[in-house]
């Protein structure tokens, strides 16, 4: 349970506090074309580990709060590596980092929550 919420804290409080100095660091590494189209492969894989959550989802193991919270981080993770991919000027980086950074906040903060009814 512990893992999930440090996991998704560490990956929020970077990203909304440090917001600009982070995007400046991203606008770097994404201006060499091999990390843009890195950065879409991983936004597609990233995208294939959720249909495999969602398809764990449905089978008999499934309808688990770890595999709905999985799905999430999954789907962040992905929208992270398009939106960075399809927008590489650092305004655009900014409010991505900010608004992803109160994304993995809450949902660190609704793992704690929803983990600890378990």
């Amino acid at each position: 349970m512990w893992f999930v919420i440090i996991v998704a804290g560490i990956s929020g409080l970077p990203r909304l506090l440090l917001a600009r100095r982070f995007a400046e660091l991203q606008k770097a590494k994404l201006q060499q074309k091999s990390s843009i189209r890195r950065n879409r492969i991983l936004g597609f894989g990233t995208l294939l580990v959720v249909v495999s959550f969602i398809a764990l989802y449905f089978s008999r193991w499934g309808h688990e709060i770890w595999i709905e919270i999985a799905i999430v981080f999954s789907i962040l993770s992905a929208a992270e590596f398009f939106l960075q991919s399809q927008f590489p000027n650092v305004e655009s980086l900014v409010f991505q980092n900010r608004l992803l950074g109160i994304l993995y906040l809450g949902l660190s903060i609704g793992s704690y929550i929803l983990l600890s009814r378990v």
